[in-house]
């Protein structure tokens, strides 16, 4: 395997490689969680899941903008957006990805990942992707007949 890829959080993994992934990775890091001690269990989990919806969503929206702007420059894998239950994406209302950059297994990511040339092309598209994310968004224009 060989290319860049991009996870967002989800509670079912994309494929059997990002499950293991993300169990393995997530014994070593803590869940961070929101302070709902005043608020009632009901009232607690729905918002929670109101957040976490909307993050998700968020993060989906960043990791397009993300494969988008880097794959004009770098080798992407096959099916780039991947998900998997990372424990450092489950923030509930901080939109997260997590970036793999390419594989060291590989000769020629390993290669390219040593280069200076290569990490400043892949920072740039990543700066053009994270400036599209908190850039105006454009609302769907309506179109004449929708407007009489």
């Amino acid at each position: 395997m060989r290319g860049l890829s991009v996870y967002t959080l989800s509670d079912k993994a994309t494929d059997r490689e990002a499950d293991m992934l993300a169990q393995r990775e997530n014994r070593s890091d803590a869940i961070v969680g929101m302070d709902l001690a005043d608020q009632s269990v009901q009232v607690a989990s729905i918002l929670i899941d109101l957040a976490q919806r909307d993050t998700r969503n968020q993060s989906r929206r960043l990791a397009n903008l993300v494969v988008e702007s880097v794959g004009r420059d770098i080798a992407l894998l096959n099916s780039p957006l991947r998900s998997a239950g990372f424990a450092v994406l489950t923030a509930p209302d901080v939109p997260a990805i997590l970036v793999e950059m390419g594989y060291l297994s590989h000769p020629t990511d390993a290669r390219l990942l040593t280069t200076d040339s290569h990490r400043r092309r892949f920072a740039a598209d990543m700066v053009r992707a994270i400036d599209s994310y908190f850039g105006p968004r454009r609302s769907p224009s309506r179109s004449k007949s929708a407007r009489k």
